[in-house]
């Protein structure tokens, strides 16, 4: 009879994640793992089957609370512009404070393993598509609001919005001075066709 598990899930998600995040999913070793998540091998293996399955439920969380943060700046906001803007100010303020130059989870799993078509690939793909569908709605609603040029190609705009982001999280790996992210913010704003 197998025990239950005596630990906290979250906590070693939220461990695992930091040395994903910090090393890269290739070069993450088992014990790299069990030095930070504090558990034994056989205790990792029984709870998410391999380094894979770890992996596959660290960028769950970490998609799950970007997408959560993002809802926040979109729904939140006096409108959609307003939203999309808040947006982009508070990923601008995430990357000043990112001292190392760790980027976003996501982008850095997609660049390390783009040329595999395989699970962890297909998720990160679905999510980034996610973000790029909620500013894409956003973008709707301001047409619609009459904030945007009514010609104005949401579908298009959004796809260079969130093209954007991941360039400025790419950016963030120079660890550029926090005016370079204020300019880059305004500038992207000004894509925007605001009427």
């Amino acid at each position: 009879m197998s025990r239950p598990s005596e630990f906290d899930r979250q906590e070693v998600l939220d461990k695992a994640m930091h040395v994903f995040w910090s090393t890269g999913y290739s070069a993450t070793s088992i014990n790299r793992l069990v030095d930070a998540t504090e558990l034994q091998p056989g205790s990792l293996y029984s709870a998410f089957k391999s380094k894979k399955g770890l992996f596959l439920e660290v960028i769950d969380v970490y998609a799950n609370r970007s997408l959560a943060r993002i809802r926040s700046c979109l729904t939140t906001s006096p409108n959609a512009i307003d939203g999309i803007e808040q947006l982009f100010l508070k990923i601008a303020e995430e990357m000043k404070h990112d001292n190392t130059g760790k980027g976003c989870l996501m982008v850095n799993t997609l660049l390390e393993l783009a040329h595999r078509n395989d699970e962890i690939v297909k998720k990160v793909i679905a999510y980034l598509s996610l973000i790029e569908s909620l500013i894409k709605d956003a973008l709707l609603q301001a047409r619609q609001n009459g904030e945007i040029d009514k010609r104005a190609n949401c579908t298009g705009l959004a796809k260079t919005l969130v093209a954007s982001i991941w360039g400025l999280r790419v950016m963030s790996a120079t660890t550029p001075s926090p005016v370079t992210y204020d300019t880059t913010v305004q500038n992207f704003m000004k894509m925007i066709p605001r009427i």
